[in-house]
């Protein structure tokens, strides 16, 4: 397991949303709103305490709410026109990868399993 979250860098984020994370309250929380098809997806990750943070909106709406600790990666990934946000998770009894679909549409898939 390692002792802080890796992230992507700013310039990454700038290649594939135009923005880079927006520093909050500590200089090692950020976060960062995308406006996909089908809502608005933030995204908010803390790198000492390994924490991702999702929460998908439509309008007003809450559609889905994620929050988890143990992230060991955070990873854009882009494939077949489609853009991913890939966050890999281990504790000493899970471990397991979230996919979040940004574009076109967001679209989820989370898997854990028992070490």
């Amino acid at each position: 397991m390692t002792d802080v979250l890796s992230v992507p860098d700013e310039q990454e984020f700038l290649n594939e949303f135009g923005e880079a994370p927006q520093v909050q309250d500590e200089p090692w929380i950020r976060s960062i709103s995308i406006s996909s098809d089908n809502g608005t997806l933030e995204l908010s990750f803390d790198s000492h305490e390994r924490s991702i943070r999702f929460e998908w909106r439509d309008d007003d709406d809450v559609l889905w709410e994620f929050f988890r600790e143990t992230a060991t990666s955070l990873v854009i990934r882009n494939e077949g026109g489609e853009t991913y946000f890939v966050v890999s998770f281990e504790s000493a009894e899970l471990s397991g990868n979230l996919d979040v679909r940004v574009y076109p549409k967001i679209a989820i898939k989370d898997v854990s399993l028992r070490d």
